[in-house]
């Protein structure tokens, strides 16, 4: 069942501060397919604001088919990062072991 907010409020009684999860939740249903007047009506959100959020977080991401709140560009980043250092030690520990086959006059498996 879907919680009723008064118009102008993001569900936390304050008025006119919505969090990045919100405005991506908000914007998931009108990318669903739901019409804007509903969403906007839903929300007690103004179509020109909905309109204004969607054109920031189109600019702040890349075109990947899925919105992801800035919040977690950082992290995200990090662990590709993270990833991609583990990717080259991995990658030469590949190529010391085969240069020890090859010292060593082993043939190496297959697939490798």
């Amino acid at each position: 069942m879907e919680t009723a907010v008064m118009p102008g409020q993001n569900g936390s009684g304050r008025k006119g501060r919505w969090s990045a999860e919100k405005k991506l939740a908000v914007l998931q249903e009108w990318q669903q397919g739901l019409p804007l007047e509903e969403v906007c009506r839903r929300h007690g959100v103004n179509a020109s604001k909905l309109q204004r959020w969607k054109k920031a977080m189109d600019r702040s991401l890349k075109d990947s088919g899925e919105l992801i709140p800035r919040s977690q560009v950082g992290a995200l980043q990090k662990k590709i990062d993270e990833l991609e250092r583990a990717l080259g030690r991995k990658a030469l520990e590949v190529d010391v072991l085969k240069k020890a086959f090859e010292l060593k006059g082993l043939k190496l498996p297959e697939g490798i």
